[in-house]
């Protein structure tokens, strides 16, 4: 059986600069993977987040291109989380492709669509966050999320919930507050879907608290790295709603997360990394789940200047669909994406 390994880094700018409590990009690097055997390619992604992943791209690549040499690397591990997920996605994509199914049904998805929730990083006053709002809106957005941290937090939401009374509003502070913080209460007033991250992700205890005194339903993604992990949020109840990133995880991690999550009773979302078509389709088809209720997905070509599918991302009504197809098709050969191709290696396994 011929079996190789595909690696292509991509480098796309994206339409607005993003930034956050931590960091601020203006290009989208990211790795994708692509295991063939036998004529059929399953695509993974790995998207390490300046400021939010320890790993790199070039951590990354290096750790990927190893693997495809067969050079050890010691323990499993060992491997950043990005990479990690992305082997274990192209895998599942190459197993989906051959049992016939899409991806959503491989995954024990219902193949329901979801809402379309567009993150929307810092602004310096609430009228150009209030304006980047109104163009996701216009686009097709039913959701927001949008980035917080002290001293642009209330006045910025509350200009966002007077313009636009009907849309589902939240926010994520990416563990820019401490637990006495005031503005903390004064978001309370402002009937937010979920607050995600308020606190350091180390700080589970202080989480726990914050739902005792808050009436807004806290959302953590920063300690959800692993299912053990996930475990330990649900044992010191530090949350109402858990947000899982399926390109740090992988997907028999987060399948296990949502198991976990939904017997527990605390809410589940599947959130992204800002990836392009590849990681995303990946995380829409676990947000097809019976039992997820959010997520931060919209279409990559809302953010990014180019993307390496050519599927077409429906959103209707404010709803986004999961692809029919089997497998995810990827061109980087092909203008525009092609321009933005950094490097490539192949690699028999």
């Amino acid at each position: 059986m011929s079996r190789f390994l595909h690696l292509v880094e991509l480098g796309i700018p994206l339409h607005h600069r993003f930034s956050n409590s931590r960091t601020a990009i203006s290009e989208r690097r990211v790795v994708l993977a692509g295991i063939t055997e036998d004529g059929i390619t399953g695509w993974g992604e790995a998207a390490p987040y300046p400021g939010y992943t320890p790993e790199t791209v070039e951590d990354v690549w290096e750790a990927l291109a190893a693997r495809g040499a067969g050079v050890s690397r010691g323990s499993r591990s060992e491997i950043p989380a990005t990479a990690s997920a992305a082997l274990e996605q192209a895998r599942t994509d190459l197993a989906g492709r051959r049992a016939g199914i899409p991806l959503w049904s491989y995954l024990g998805g219902t193949g329901r669509p979801t809402m379309a929730c567009a993150a929307i990083g810092l602004e310096v006053s609430p009228d150009r966050l209030a304006a980047r709002v109104e163009r996701m809106v216009q686009a097709g957005a039913r959701q927001v999320k949008i980035k917080i941290e002290p001293g642009r937090d209330v006045d910025h939401l509350r200009a966002v919930r007077e313009r636009f009374p009907g849309l589902t509003v939240a926010a994520d502070a990416n563990g820019s507050y401490r637990p006495g913080d005031p503005a903390l209460a004064a978001l309370d007033d402002l009937g937010l879907a979920y607050l995600e991250q308020p606190l350091p992700a180390v700080d589970l205890e202080g989480h726990a608290g914050l739902r005792r005194r808050r009436v807004t339903p806290i959302c953590l993604d920063e300690p959800a790295t692993t299912a053990e992990a996930v475990e330990r949020i649900i044992q010191q109840e530090a949350a109402d709603l858990v947000s899982l990133k399926p390109g740090i995880l992988g997907p028999a991690p987060t399948l296990s997360a949502i198991e976990m999550l939904s017997s527990a009773g605390v809410g589940v979302k599947i959130g992204g990394l800002v990836e392009t078509s590849v990681g995303r389709a990946h995380a829409l088809a676990l947000a097809s789940r019976p039992s997820v209720s959010y997520t931060d997905i919209v279409p990559p070509k809302w953010l990014l200047a180019a993307d390496p599918s050519p599927h077409a991302w429906e959103v209707m009504d404010g709803l986004l669909y999961p692809f029919d197809e089997r497998g995810l098709e990827v061109r980087t050969g092909e203008a525009p994406v092609s321009r933005y191709v950094r490097r490539t290696a192949e690699f028999d396994l």
